[in-house]
């Protein structure tokens, strides 16, 4: 009788016992078994000619406070960025995609239960293009196609760098004629052989440039003639590529920072960015703008410039040997001319040069880099906090899982013509599926 009982407690300890061996190698396996993701592509035509995607994108910081002031160190969360895109290939000819949510969600920042939304959720991108051949796809909407250099549409997705490269040299109306870099407009596309090219046409935004410009004179023009005069309501950029090695996907207009090996590439581009009539300038010194005037009265006292940008750039991108290491190096200089002392939001009258050089160290996944940038500004009290300088960007990516998954650790150090120097410590999480 004792042994019946004895039974079925043997049986149960033996099941646990295999249970537990089966679980401890299990999870061996899985511990050797590298961690990947599987695009969220859902077709939705059996020969897979048409389909849906998904990326969501979360990139969490802990930034340090100014390092160069007095102040006692201390660090801040901060979620840089929170996003969803929508991709559509609708047709094998149409194409659409829809970017949105939020910059920026720290402390300071946070909505409140009465519906204000200070973390600003709002839409990046929404486009639609129709694509007539490989040589030409036409679109238009709240798009990205911009201009004036390979970085001007820097993708957050594949950066070699911790983020967009700040002072914000390769954008140079952001918030002032687009909404976060983005404008309302109409492009065009294509690849003529190792050629690409895009160009775009858009709209100012209206609401960028509110402030009344009592800073101008006739030997100082401003940004921003668009919002008193009829004028200076179109902004035409553009780009053309050669590919001496390689070519890239321009499906989307994000540009792919760092192929970490995966791809070999070396291009360079000229760009531009022109904006007529959007400059303004005092006819007479002795008539100032003054603080009461309205629009029309600042028109009647005003000449409006125009506004011409260009760039040259060279990217290159290669594996390097048999065991994994990667090479990535990129250089622009751009010249800006808002007129005589003039300047925007990320720019002004003068030179900008800029360069980075990543190395993925093989049989790792480390990724040490570096990043210079020289802002020679013809006034450099213009600004601010995009005045004229150098910034000098030290970092590490380790890649947990390529650009899914990545940790970056980064020291910058700003110094600038006016005003005290800036330097931080920074720390990213980013992760997309």
């Amino acid at each position: 009788m004792k042994k019946r009982n004895i039974l079925p407690l043997v049986f149960l300890l033996t099941i646990v016992f295999n249970l537990s061996t089966n679980a401890q190698e299990d999870q061996k396996k899985e511990e050797k078994k590298p961690l990947t993701f599987k695009p969220l592509k859902f077709n939705i035509t059996e020969d897979g000619s048409q389909w849906v995607r998904f990326i969501l994108w979360n990139q969490v910081q802990l930034n340090s406070n100014n390092l160069s002031g007095d102040a006692n160190f201390n660090v801040k969360p901060n979620i840089r960025r929170s996003r969803l895109l929508v991709l559509g290939q609708v047709t094998n000819k149409i194409f659409t995609y829809i970017h949105m949510g939020v910059n920026n969600i720290n402390s300071g920042r946070l909505g409140q239960i009465d519906g204000s939304d200070p973390t600003q959720f709002f839409l990046h991108d929404a486009a639609v293009d129709y694509k007539f051949s490989e040589a030409l796809s036409i679109g238009g909407g709240l798009h990205y196609w911009n201009g004036l250099a390979r970085l001007s549409s820097w993708a957050g997705l594949t950066s070699l760098t911790y983020d967009i490269p700040n002072p914000l040299v390769f954008v140079p109306g952001i918030g002032g004629t687009d909404q976060f870099a983005r404008h309302v407009g109409i492009y065009a596309k294509g690849k003529l052989g190792k050629f690409e090219y895009r160009v775009a046409v858009n709209d100012p935004s209206l609401t960028g440039f509110r402030e009344t410009p009592t800073n101008i004179s006739e030997n100082n023009s401003v940004y921003g003639a668009w919002n008193f005069h009829d004028k200076g309501r179109t902004i035409l950029e553009g780009n053309l590529k050669y590919n001496f090695i390689g070519s890239e996907s321009n499906l989307l207009p994000y540009v792919v920072g760092t192929y970490l090996g995966k791809k070999k590439t070396l291009s360079a581009s000229v760009g531009f960015f022109s904006h007529a009539n959007s400059t303004l300038s005092l006819i007479n010194d002795a008539n100032p703008i003054l603080e009461t005037d309205d629009a029309a009265t600042i028109a009647s006292k005003t000449n409006t410039g125009n506004t011409n940008h260009f760039s040259f750039d060279v990217n290159y991108d290669t594996p390097l040997g048999t065991n994994g290491g990667a090479l990535t190096a990129y250089g622009a200089y751009i010249n800006y001319d808002y007129g005589e002392n003039g300047g925007g939001p990320a720019g002004a009258t003068g030179n900008a040069l800029y360069a980075h050089l990543g190395y993925l160290i093989p049989k790792t996944k480390i990724q040490p880099y570096i990043a210079y940038q020289n802002r020679d500004w013809d006034d450099s009290t213009v600004l601010g906090s995009q005045r004229g300088g150098t910034t000098t960007n030290l970092g590490l990516n380790y890649y947990i899982s390529g650009h899914n998954l990545k940790l970056t650790l980064e020291y910058v150090k700003s110094k600038f013509d006016v005003g005290a120097d800036n330097s931080q410590l920074r720390f990213q999480a980013h992760i997309f599926l």
